[in-house]
This record gives C-alpha cells, structure tokens and sequence, in this order.
C-alpha cells in the first residue's frame, strides 16, 4: 500500500485499484506499466525550520491510463475485492429479508405462464416480459422433479392440484432469484466502474445501489424488473470493455454485449436502448475509418447476430410465430396512449421521476446527482458520454407515459446515476488540497451525509416486511369473522385474485367463473389485456373447482373496480358483504374514470354515504405490516 499520498494524481483518484481511498504514488499494486514514461508528481514532503512538514503543491497534473488488466479485472486489492464481497452480501439479506411477507400483483402473472410453459403451452398472443418466466419454469420444473422424487407430487396433476391452492413455494422461488439477481447488480455496478476505470468510484456507487429502496423492493418479487436490471447492466459491462479497448476490442465482448442486450429485450422492451451505447462505443475510436468499414465491421455484424439469437433464447416462441412477435413490436406504442386499468399518474413520468429521486436519495444525494450530471454533459470523456448514451434516451422513453410511471421503472436507470455520483464526488474530494488523513475523514463525513436518506428510507422499508402483509391480515379476519358461503362483493381482478384478500371460492362461485370464462372465449368476447388465459388456462378453474376447502364463500370479483352496479342491485341479489381496495376506491372515484366509467365512479363514490351499508372492519398498512388498505363493509338494508 502506498505511504504517500499527493494531489497530481487527482485524475486518477477515483480509479486508485490499490484501496477503496485513492492511491496517489505509484507502489506495487498501481504502478503504471511503463514505469519510465511516469513522472512523479506528487508533492515532495520540505521541513521547515521547526522540522514540521509542510506540502508544496505540484504546477502539474498527470493522468493515468490503466492497463487493460486493470480495466477488464476485479479490484486487484485485497481490501477493494473484501469490499466488494461485503456490499454484495449486505445487498443480497436487504433484498431476500422478509420475502416470505411480500405480495405483488403483478407475481401471479409470471408465476402462472411460468407453469403453463412447463405444461408445453406457449402463449402465442402475449410477447412482453418472457425471460423471467422461463428462468421461473426452469425452478418449477426441478421443483417437481424434487417433489416426485421425495414423494411429494405423485404425477403432474397431482403437482398442479397442490400449487393451485398454495403458491407460496412458487412465489418463494422466484423472489429469491430476484433477491440474488438483484444482489448481482450491485456487484455488476462496481465491475462497470472497473472497466472503465473508476474501481474506487465503483465501490461507491455499489454502496448507493446497494441501499436503493426502489431497486430493493422490486428484487422482494417474483416480477421482471430485478431480472432486466441485472440483464442490462450485464450487457453494459461488455459495452464498457468494447468502448476502453478501442479498435483492439475482442469479438466475444460484442457477442456478449449483444446477447445480453436481445435477452434484456426480451425481458422488458426498454432494454433496446442499450443499442445506442453500444453504436457509440463502436464508432469512438475509429475516425480514420469511413462509415461504411466502421457500420460493416464483422465485429458489429457478429454482435447483431447475437442480438438476434439473445431475442430466441429470451423467448423461444419467437420462431414459433414471428409475425405476431414482429406486430407485437410495431403496436408497442399503444402503452403512451392506453390506460393500464384505467388508471393514470398524477403527474406524467418526466415530473414523477423527478419527484422519486429526490425522495429516493435525499437533498444531499439529490445535489451531488444533479451537480454530477451536468459535469457529465459538459464532458468530454468518453466514459462518462457513455453512461449518458443510455440514461438520457431511457429516460426520455420512460418519462413520456402518464400511465406506465412507477418507481420500479428507474431500476436500469439508477446505477448509472450512481456512477456518475460516486465519480464526481471522488473527483471533487481529491481536487482539494489537504493531507490524506484529513481527505480519508472528509470523505467518510460526505459518505455519512450522502447515505443518511437512503438508510433511512431502507429501514422503514425493511422494517414494513417484518410482518404479514395487509392482504394476508385481511383474509385472516374474513375467515374468522364471515360465516363461509356469505355472498361477498370483492374488489378483485378480471381472472384471477392477484390483490384482494386470497380468501376461498365456493363451488357455486368457481362454476359461474368457469362458464364464463368458456363463453366469452367461444365468442371472443374474453377481456383479457394480459393475454394470458385461453383454452389452456381454463385448466387452472378445474383444478380449484377439484380442491375446494370446507371454509370457502360465493365471490363476484369488480374486475378491477370497473364491471359494478349501483349498491341497489346488489342488495336486491343478496349480497352480504363488500370486500373493497381503498386503492381501487380511491382512483375509481377520480374524474378521469367517471368521464370513461360513470357507472363505477358512482358506485365507489356511494360507499361512505349509503346507510344502508356498515363499515365494520377496516385493515390498514402500518410500520410492520404493509400493503393496501381493505374496507369491509355489511349490507344492512
């Protein structure tokens, strides 16, 4: 380790392999290749006549180029990889405590076509989100397998009956590959810093990734996001190494960079704006070549190839029907001017985001992200107009919808604005003159100040997956509180019951669902925007219709609170209870819904002014338990 530390090396502070504290004189571990052509420029330590030390500084600074090992290698220390090994491992128990107590609607739609690609049914007619759930498949597969040769499952059937009334071990499998996915891509953040030659600012940005609340959350789900997350960054790595090697980059990592970006594709279609940082660090490097050699390099044409092969490995279907694929693609559009439910943000994305990120990271952490963009803009480094090669067009897709806007959607987006930070605060930090110590105790003190938010924000959010989730806690009290078989009005979804209380259907309730659900498919009249069921799903209603349990009731679902009748008709039906989503209540009771669904918002405006129904149990969310608010109120009239 070095003894010395100086303030010429301050282009190299934040690439310093030797410590996460940059290494200003060259030692064994950092000294450059060609030790001749170095010229030491730290300061030369003078006595004055006390005898004290007393720093002069350097008229010059010198930059240091990393070798390609020290780009395309973990951190070469000790201490950098026993880092990196400690902020994996704490992002890994942030992200896999308290799965167990995790829900998400959106779960049951991965976790049900994962099982119908193991039945040997592709679906044809749904092409969004498809990687994930053949990673799920692949686990449910060897789960069976696992069960029948334990005696557990006695056939497929037998398997299917079972998982039908208890998806909690499928659920399980696929938040805990989220969870490590998801701890993955805080080891993948620090790797691109070291290939591009910030090491030290990897393990930085790592640790602000690592206490994302956002990114954290997401990898609690068996959902797609932690997957694309992981797959982006993957691909990215390999983008990076093809822009820092130059014309001398290596095949495999355009084939690497561009399979990974087709799977990445294919998980979430914003991954295709990895295709602009890779056009960027292929074309940097090569202004002596004209346009034609540079776009028909046989590099870039192998990468394509494997951008191809990465969207059939993504979803095999795709050989199967390429023309649906294709129309799929072209009516991508659509997600900008179509209601998702019929619901829309208060703000479009490019205003919500803002509002996110500050919320997310803090003031302090907010400042440093904005400080460090517009260095970044103002840039001319290669690396640093890399990482913006994808943040802005990102965020420019994503910031364009008023109805797709979620926290989750700036998963891809933050690690790079990590980077950024961490980059420019080891930058700043070293640029001041001061004496090591002193610079090691400034940093640990912004380091504090920067992650004091986002600490903040991961406890409470931890903490709300220390206990039973508000879904869970409400079919609790319904079971214990309703005689089975009352008649119950539910805010529920158009085929299954992916958010409302997982209480039990009836027999009488599962044979209306299932005759339904068979008319509307022979008259293709089915309101199915997931495109999931068809005739093959119908076998999930027969199997529950097969396991119906003695504590069950007579369920109409709302269908997302938009098929509903005034209270009148269902009290002249005999409807006994209201099972309502304060979430459902409150933005069906919006003006953008009444002006498309007068009939629904008029229908959940009523609740709170009809004597003739009793509000008799409310649960709520708290600081331990989290999730919606369920109302549930007793027909009196």
């Amino acid at each position: 380790m070095c003894s010395f530390s100086g303030f010429s090396w301050a282009a190299r502070s934040a690439v310093g392999p030797c410590s996460f504290w940059p290494c200003f004189s060259p030692c064994s571990e950092c000294k450059p290749p060609d030790s001749a052509s170095w010229e030491r420029s730290s300061p030369s330590p003078m006595e004055d006549k006390s005898g004290n030390i007393r720093l002069k500084r350097p008229s010059k600074a010198i930059a240091f180029e990393p070798s390609r090992e020290t780009q395309l290698t973990a951190p070469s220390s000790d201490r950098q990889r026993w880092a990196a090994a400690g902020i994996f491992l704490l992002a890994f128990l942030l992200r896999i405590y308290g799965i167990w107590n995790a829900d998400h609607s959106d779960e049951y739609n991965e976790v049900f076509e994962a099982l119908r690609v193991c039945s040997g049914h592709l679906n044809l007619e749904r092409w969004a989100k498809r990687f994930y759930l053949y990673v799920l498949s692949v686990e449910y597969g060897s789960f069976y397998l696992l069960g029948r040769l334990f005696h557990m499952f006695s056939s497929p059937m037998d398997f299917a009956a079972n998982v039908v009334r208890d998806l909690s071990p499928l659920l399980l499998l696929g938040r805990t590959t989220s969870a490590f996915l998801g701890a993955a891509s805080v080891f993948l953040t620090c790797r691109i810093a070291t290939v591009l030659g910030w090491s030290g600012a990897g393990l930085l940005a790592a640790l602000f990734f690592c206490l994302n609340t956002a990114h954290i959350e997401v990898a609690h789900f068996a959902r797609v996001d932690a997957t694309l997350g992981f797959l982006v960054l993957l691909s990215f790595s390999f983008i990076a190494a093809i822009l820092r090697q130059g014309p001398s980059s290596r095949t495999r990592d355009y084939m690497l960079a561009g399979l990974f970006a087709g799977i990445a594709f294919q998980t979430k279609a914003p991954a295709i704006v990895l295709v602009i940082p890779l056009l960027f660090a292929h074309f940097t490097g090569k202004a002596s070549l004209q346009f034609r050699e540079i776009l028909l390099d046989k590099k870039l044409l192998c990468c394509a190839l494997f951008f191809i092969l990465g969207l059939v490995i993504g979803n095999p279907a795709v050989l199967a029907a390429p023309r649906k694929f294709l129309l799929h693609l072209l009516g991508m559009g659509k997600v900008y001017v179509t209601p998702i439910n019929e619901t829309q943000s208060e703000h479009i994305g490019f205003v919500a985001y803002i509002i996110y990120f500050y919320r997310e990271m803090g003031w302090a952490l907010s400042l440093l992200a904005f400080y460090s963009l517009c260095r970044a803009t103002l840039s001319r480094s290669k690396e640093e107009i890399l990482l913006l090669s994808f943040m802005l067009p990102f965020y420019l897709i994503m910031g364009a919808s008023r109805f797709l806007v979620s926290p989750s959607y700036m998963v891809p987006f933050m690690p790079f604005l990590y980077l950024l930070c961490a980059r420019h605060l080891m930058v700043s930090i070293v640029a001041w003159p001061m004496y090591p110590a002193a610079r090691r105790a400034l940093a640990l003190f912004l380091c504090t100040v920067l992650l004091l938010q986002p600490a903040h924000n991961v406890w409470r959010l931890e903490l709300s997956f220390s206990g039973k989730n508000t879904r869970l806690l409400a079919k609790e009290w319904i079971e214990a509180n309703i005689p089975s078989g009352s008649k119950i009005l539910m805010d529920s979804g158009k085929s299954i019951n992916s958010f409302a209380p997982a209480i039990a259907e009836n027999r009488e309730s599962l044979q209306r669902t299932l005759a339904e659900k068979e008319r509307a498919l022979r008259d293709g009249t089915l309101l199915d925007p997931t495109r999931i069921v068809d005739e093959h799903a119908l076998i999930y209603y027969e199997l529950l219709l097969r396991t119906v349990p003695e504590l069950s009731y007579d369920i109409t679902s709302t269908q997302f609170g938009l098929q509903v009748e005034p209270v009148d008709f269902y009290l002249r039906n005999g409807y006994e209870y209201f099972v309502i989503s304060q979430e459902m209540k409150t933005s069906r009771s919006t003006e953008f819904v009444a002006r498309r669904h007068p009939k629904a918002a008029a229908f959940y405006r009523s609740l709170d002014r009809d004597s003739r129904l009793q509000l008799i149990q409310v649960i709520r969310p708290t600081a331990k338990n989290r999730g919606d608010t369920f109302l549930i109120y007793k027909v009196t009239g």
